[in-house]
């Protein structure tokens, strides 16, 4: 079984100012890793990183919106200075309704930033990654991406990119020393459900703290383990949808997330 990697090795965490981002970030900084934290909202990283400081915790703030072009390919290319990296793909956002209802560009939008800035990242990463033989990326996914969504369709369709991609990459990187895991939480406390639309929902879940989801996939990440989901009743209801037929799951999901 494999150890947590060397504190040498930086890490790069994308929204990293609140929620399961924040606390990622936290947590390398606390094991000796140089921390980049990416999101947009600069008075927030640069709290974290004061609040860090004192204790001995290295994060240097980097604000980026990678949503857009401009701030992809900063990230991106402070991820190619050819060193290995502790890639944390957790940016991203949800929304829900009918998708008929919702805003076309703010739908096309969450494509960019759950799988096109993802996929961007990692492509940066791993060449240094490989070439060192240490490293590796863990991408935020979601239970979501076991089954479809209706009523949060693109989200839903994201994430399961996101997971598939994920698995496939580990299989591909086996044996490299390059470490691949995807984190599939369940209802978490974080700012998700305000942006998203479905608080009701979540609070109904009794959702999991951020500093709980971070531990367990970090947990993970240490013994190369591709799939993480936190906590069991979220690892059972994830996975029993392969026993059920897909119509039956559609029918069972809907309500859920249906607008009220």
């Amino acid at each position: 079984m494999r150890s947590a990697l060397s504190p040498s090795v930086p890490a790069l965490v994308t929204g990293a100012s609140s929620g399961i981002g924040e606390a990622m970030a936290r947590a390398l900084a606390g094991r000796g890793h140089h921390v980049v934290a990416v999101a947009r909202r600069r008075d927030r990283l640069q709290a974290l990183a004061a609040e860090m400081a004192p204790s001995g915790g290295l994060i240097e703030p980097m604000v980026a919106d990678l949503g857009t072009e401009a701030g992809m390919s900063a990230v991106a290319e402070r991820l190619q200075d050819g060193r290995a990296w502790v890639l944390v793909n957790n940016a991203g956002f949800g929304s829900r309704g009918r998708f008929t209802e919702l805003d076309a560009t703010r739908e096309v939008d969450e494509v960019l930033l759950n799988v096109v800035a993802l996929h961007r990242l990692t492509a940066a990463a791993l060449p240094g990654c490989v070439a060192h033989g240490t490293g590796g990326v863990l991408n935020v996914a979601s239970t979501a991406a076991f089954q479809p969504v209706p009523y949060m369709a693109t989200y839903g369709a994201t994430k399961a990119f996101v997971l598939h991609f994920t698995e496939a990459l580990a299989v591909e990187l086996a044996g490299s020393g390059v470490r691949v895991t995807v984190l599939c939480p369940g209802a978490t406390r974080t700012e998700f459900g305000e942006v998203a639309g479905n608080v009701r929902q979540i609070e109904m879940a009794m959702p999991m703290g951020p500093v709980r989801v971070a531990a367990s996939a970090l947990r993970a990440f240490d013994r190369n383990q591709t799939i993480c989901i936190p906590g069991a009743a979220n690892a059972v209801g994830a996975y029993s949808v392969r026993l059920v037929p897909r119509s039956v799951v559609r029918r069972v999901v809907a309500p859920l997330f249906k607008p009220r």
